[in-house]
């Protein structure tokens, strides 16, 4: 047995000892108190037994004072430990978010009135991870980020659509110009009815037709539908050679499910590639995207 054991188990049994004298005198005296209050002799005397009783028992039992109060002690240090370690994560969050305004007020205000005032596509998903990040250390529902995110979703993958629309749009200038020199070259004067002259206006005009329907409506899309309209549209693409057409199917193909997964998580799946292409970096975009 070490030292150290046998001093403890000392100290326990002599403060039992102790405990049991104090107890039995403060018992004795209580029941000498009792005792001359109910022959009612000595006043006085029951008086001091009682009290002397009291004190007796109070002193044999102090050290269970002393530990439930300790116990109470360190419960309200761990609340009040607890209060200030929120409070100190809530000023954090706090902090996070008037940074974060701040740096978009002097933005707004720098750029009022300018034509390029619109942020980058890396400055926007900056700004859009930081919400996002913020939202959920402050405990908000999915549901919440979402309906926070979809302004940044909308228009990321409306940037997306309209620059895979552009090769779209450059395949429907080439079939309006064909057209138009058709009609420029057609003999003169044209008879009233003719059918080979009215199939060429006919064919001009559903290029310029599909061209207002179909290539000018992308802030109408909701978000989730942008992978399908872009489908439909290259399918969809008047009189439009078929190897054309696949050359269109093969432009838009990795950028669909990259588009889906935007509306879904509300976040890039490679940021890098979408920087890359909304920048128009074609070395980048081919290392990223290799065919």
């Amino acid at each position: 047995m070490s030292l150290e054991s046998i001093t403890s188990f000392l100290h326990k049994a002599w403060l039992g000892t102790t405990n049991l004298v104090l107890g039995l005198a403060g018992m004795a005296c209580l029941w000498l108190g009792v005792f001359s209050l109910w022959s009612g002799k000595d006043l006085s005397a029951a008086a001091t037994g009682l009290t002397a009783g009291l004190v007796l028992l109070l002193a044999a039992s102090i050290e269970r004072f002393e530990v439930l109060k300790g116990l109470g002690m360190e419960a309200r240090t761990r609340k009040l430990d607890e209060a200030i370690s929120q409070t100190t994560a809530t000023l954090a969050q706090l902090r996070e978010w008037a940074e974060m305004s701040s740096d978009l007020f002097i933005s707004m205000a720098s750029n009022a009135g300018r034509f390029d005032a619109a942020p980058t596509t890396e400055e926007a998903y900056e700004i859009a991870e930081r919400v996002r990040q913020n939202l959920k250390s402050i405990g908000s529902s999915e549901e919440v980020i979402k309906k926070t995110m979809s302004p940044w979703v909308s228009i990321t993958s409306g940037d997306l659509a309209r620059k895979l629309l552009d090769d779209v749009q450059k395949k429907v200038d080439l079939g309006v110009q064909h057209w138009d020199i058709q009609l420029r070259n057609y003999p003169m004067p044209v008879a009233a009815g003719d059918p080979e002259h009215q199939l060429i206006l006919d064919n001009r005009n559903r290029y310029l037709n599909y061209q207002t329907q179909h290539l000018r409506r992308v802030h109408e899309w909701p978000i989730g539908t942008h992978s399908t309209e872009l489908r439909r549209i290259v399918e969809s693409v008047p009189l439009l050679d078929e190897t054309d057409r696949k050359e269109l199917r093969e432009m838009i193909s990795p950028w669909l499910p990259r588009l889906d997964f935007l509306a879904i998580n509300c976040n890039l799946s490679d940021k890098e590639a979408w920087f890359a292409y909304l920048r128009e970096e074609p070395d980048t975009i081919s290392k990223l995207l290799p065919k």
